[in-house]
């Protein structure tokens, strides 16, 4: 039968879309339950993202939440193995405390995520399912990607303290190059190290440009080992313009430590796709042997912004009347139907049939539908 893809929402659209491609790679649909036992996430509140949980009460009075994470879920319940990596995608709700709206929100999501071994390889399958997810939403789009190591690298070569981290690092999320440029100062940050702060902090265009720019600021092993990942993406995605390296890109440093990446359209005015490599997340979990990395795209932003569903209307519409034979009236529909037509059945004509073919089942006979 088919499926009248037009009059779904976007975002229902893009599942199914998704759902393909993500499953010719691999990936294998993740189900899980709303909630959790509360203690679960309270013990890795600073991996939630969300500074509240809501909780209510279950039948045996122990505390429950309903789930702010996803990625926690799956990682809390993963069978991985270094041999046997688990490659799995889902399209859930999650709940959380919004700013803007003052009141807690169902959001809902649909992600990826890969743990086990995550080699070059498998960073390459990931921006380029990133790439293709955004594809599906619009054909003007942008994946900017950064990584926490260079990041790190750099900051461990100063002495400073976790605040003076901390404020480097919103400087450089912000592409604030005054007050970077002020608190380089105030920290007294000399010698190779400045300007290659202030060159992060500046950084964004095309991968394979960017990165010439960036290989004379390479100043120690963790720096060049990120360098040498970002290389190794670029001579993959050499053509892809899409593509782009900026640093502004910090995320959470405790629970980033690779590659990550954010995804744009043209349509919205934030970022839609957001992810990266988490393995710290494992390593607090009891899993330190497993690496990971996956990323979840906003449905909600596509509702709010992207083309509306186109109206719904009928293709045929079935009339009958008192003294017809429902058998009849059945049959007459179970055939259109088996043609992929939208029908109504009943006795007067509804809404949104104008274009409708209309057959009159009291007619007894209709040699267009039945033998």
């Amino acid at each position: 039968m088919e499926i009248h893809l037009d009059t779904m929402r976007k975002s229902e659209q893009i599942a199914f879309e998704l759902r393909d491609i993500y499953e010719q790679y691999g990936y294998r649909k993740f189900r899980m339950a709303k909630f959790e036992e509360y203690d679960f996430y309270q013990a890795n509140r600073d991996f939630v993202g969300s500074g509240q949980i809501l909780a209510f009460t279950g039948i045996n009075g122990k505390l429950m939440a309903l789930k702010p994470d996803v990625t926690m879920s799956i990682v809390k319940n993963t069978r991985a193995t270094l041999e046997a990596p688990e490659k799995a995608y889902y399209t859930e709700s999650v709940y959380r405390a919004s700013l803007e709206a003052g009141e807690f929100r169902e959001i809902t999501q649909i992600g990826v995520e890969f743990i086990g071994e995550v080699t070059l390889y498998t960073q390459s399958e990931l921006v380029s399912l990133a790439l293709k997810s955004l594809a599906c939403l619009d054909k003007n789009y942008i994946l900017d990607i950064s990584h926490m190591g260079m990041l790190t690298g750099l900051l461990n070569e100063l002495a400073l303290p976790g605040g003076g981290k901390r404020a480097i690092l919103s400087c450089v999320e912000k592409k604030n190059q005054h007050e970077l440029a002020a608190l380089i100062e105030s920290f007294g940050i000399n010698g190779a190290c400045k300007p290659a702060l202030l060159k992060l902090a500046a950084l964004c265009g095309p991968l394979k440009s960017s990165l010439k720019e960036l290989e004379p600021f390479v100043l120690n092993e963790q720096m060049r080992e990120a360098f040498n990942e970002l290389c190794a993406l670029s001579s993959i995605f050499e053509d892809v313009s899409a593509l782009r390296l900026d640093f502004s890109i910090t995320g959470a440093s405790h629970y980033y430590n690779g590659l990550m990446l954010r995804g744009y359209i043209a349509s919205l005015p934030r970022a839609l796709l957001v992810g990266g490599r988490y393995d710290p997340l494992l390593k607090r979990m009891g899993k330190p042997e497993l690496q990971a990395m996956g990323y979840a795209i906003h449905f909600d932003e596509i509702e709010r912004y992207l083309t509306p569903p186109v109206a719904f209307e009928y293709d045929a519409v079935v009339l009958y009347d008192e003294k017809t034979d429902p058998a009849l009236t059945h049959k007459i529909v179970e055939a259109l139907v088996s043609l992929g037509n939208r029908v109504y059945a009943g006795k007067t004509k509804p809404p949104r049939a104008e274009r409708a073919k209309v057959y009159d089942a009291s007619e007894k006979t209709l040699r267009e539908v039945l033998p």
